[in-house]
Parts: structure tokens; C-alpha cells; sequence
């Protein structure tokens, strides 16, 4: 069973930006030291945030760690010229080559702030043409656009990821061959349905031949203190948290949830405020990791 961190950046009120991203980077060691696959960042656009795209962020975390994957969860891909995220990428990926996971989301912001970041261009038909978009981002990665090149040639290529939280990337992810990540806690009112990995995973093997990439992505608080684990309840609104209890209980709760989706890696999203409550849901995984099995 494989394990990733995802990071949002949120910066404490006894904190700044400077010292969270110090603070990231210890993660991501720790993370790489403790055998965790992969290392997300986020693209929000919130003020409380240590960084809002993760482009400049993700060199650092290369470069402080030797091999765990790190990338991105996911671009705003209505928000960034798609050139740009190609350049971006394929560099990174030839820069630190089989580590780079590019990310791809279909998510805004505040309008005032997507007029800003799309400069000038229609923000929401870009969002209207999102597979387009993601298509284009592909085809330069991959040195198919006879009028640009992007350094280095005919290098190394990032794994690509679409981010989502139902099914209907299922016909464009079989087409384009992309990995896939569904996420868990985006939808406050009720989980995805497993038949999304379970339709994808069919029409995927019969179209391609090959088993599709697929994780979750889940969010979890650890902690004994049961005045903390209600304090976080109470304080996390804008997302679902799927785990807050005991770190006892957290690793049985990700292996009945990979049952359930039927994956073998899951990414968490730590939602412990404190360097000390982030540990704590690590440390979880400092027992040695065993295997699990798909079934059919």
C-alpha cells in the first residue's frame, strides 16, 4: 500500500508564509524518510496560504529530498496559460527525471482574482475548455506541437494527473491515457462512489489494454486530544474531513477506504495546524508498511 502527502500551505496565526514553507519542506523529508510515494502541493488562491501556485515551491521540495515524487494537486488549468504549465513541467521533470507529478484541476477562484490571473483572457471559457486545455498542455509536453519546442527536446515528461471528484473525466482520461486522482473530500454532503474507479478501471484495461493509474485523495486529522479533534471539526467548513480521531484507528480506516475504491495508493491531505499534529499523523506510518492486494 502506497502513501502521499497533500499540502495546502495554510499559514497558522502564529506564523507567515516564509516559515510555513520552511516548515513544507521538513514535511516533504519527513514524508520521503518515513516512505511516503508522493509529496501535492496545492493552487489556491485564498490570503491565509503560503504560496498560491505551487511552481516555485515544488524545485525547493526536489531539491531538499532525493526520491520522493512531488507535484502538484492540482494547476488551475482555466487560470494558467497552457504554455506555461508545459515549460513549467517538462523542466522540473527532466530537471529531477521519474519525480514530477503534474496535476490538472478544473477549479477557479474569486472572480476579481481569475480576471487578475488569466490577464486579460476569458477566464470562464477557459474553464468551459478545460480537456481542450489539458489536451494542449499534453501535446507540448510531449514536443506534438511542430511549432514550438520546449527544452529540452524530446526530454523526459511528467506524469500527468486529472484531479476530480465524479466521472465525468472517465471518456478523456481513457482517450489521453492520463493517471487519475479522485478526490474525497471536495463534495461536503456525501462521498464519490466507487463505481467511478470501478467504470474507469474497466473501460480502461478494455480500450488501452493496460491498467490505469488511479489514487484518492482523502483529508484526516490525528490526534487523541478530543478537544482538538472537535475544535478542527468545527473549524474545517469548506471541505469534508473524512478522518479525525485517534491515530490508533487511522491506518485500519485508509485500508477499508482503499478496499472500498479498490486503489493501492491514497494521498492525505494533513490537516494538523501545528508542526507537532502534522507528526503526529506521519508518525502513524513509522510501522513498517505491508502490501495490499487488489482483488477482483
Amino acid at each position: 500500500m502506497n502513501y502521499g502527502i497533500l499540502d495546502f500551505g495554510s499559514i497558522q496565526s502564529n506564523s507567515n508564509a516564509i516559515s510555513t514553507i520552511h516548515e513544507t519542506i521538513e514535511m516533504a523529508q519527513l514524508a520521503e524518510e518515513l516512505g511516503f510515494t508522493r509529496y501535492w502541493l496545492s493552487e489556491h488562491h485564498e490570503d491565509n496560504l503560503a504560496w498560491k501556485n505551487p511552481d516555485i515551491i515544488l524545485p525547493l521540495l526536489a531539491g531538499y529530498t532525493q526520491k520522493i515524487r512531488v507535484g502538484s494537486a492540482g494547476v488551475l488549468v482555466g487560470l494558467n496559460a497552457p504554455i506555461n504549465t508545459a515549460y513549467h513541467y517538462k523542466l522540473l521533470a527532466n530537471l529531477y527525471p521519474s519525480r514530477i507529478d503534474l496535476g490538472l484541476a478544473k477549479g477557479k477562484t474569486e472572480e476579481h482574482k481569475s480576471i487578475e490571473l488569466a490577464d486579460g483572457s476569458d477566464w470562464k471559457k477557459n474553464l468551459d475548455d478545460y480537456f481542450n486545455r489539458v489536451r494542449k498542455i499534453k501535446s507540448l509536453i510531449n514536443d506534438q506541437v511542430s511549432t514550438i519546442i520546449l527544452p529540452p527536446k524530446q526530454g523526459e515528461s511528467p506524469e500527468i494527473w486529472v484531479l476530480g471528484t465524479s466521472k465525468s473525466s472517465i471518456d478523456f482520461i481513457i482517450e489521453e491515457k492520463t493517471s487519475f486522482s479522485l478526490s474525497l473530500f471536495h463534495i461536503i454532503n456525501e462521498l464519490p462512489s466507487p463505481d467511478i474507479i470501478k467504470e474507469l478501471r474497466e473501460q480502461y484495461i478494455l480500450k488501452n489494454r493496460v491498467e490505469p493509474n488511479i489514487n484518492i485523495t482523502l483529508s484526516a486529522f490525528c490526534s487523541d486530544d478530543e478537544k482538538r479533534v472537535a475544535a478542527i471539526n468545527e473549524k474545517t467548513k469548506h471541505i469534508k474531513i473524512n478522518y479525525s480521531g485517534s491515530p490508533d484507528y487511522f491506518k485500519d480506516f485508509l485500508e477499508k477506504q482503499a478496499e472500498i475504491y479498490q486503489v493501492n495508493e491514497i494521498i492525505i491531505l494533513n490537516l494538523g495546524e501545528t508542526l507537532e499534529e502534522k507528526q503526529a499523523l506521519m508518525n502513524v506510518f513509522k510501522v513498517e508498511k505491508h502490501e495490499f492486494k487488489i482483488t477482483n
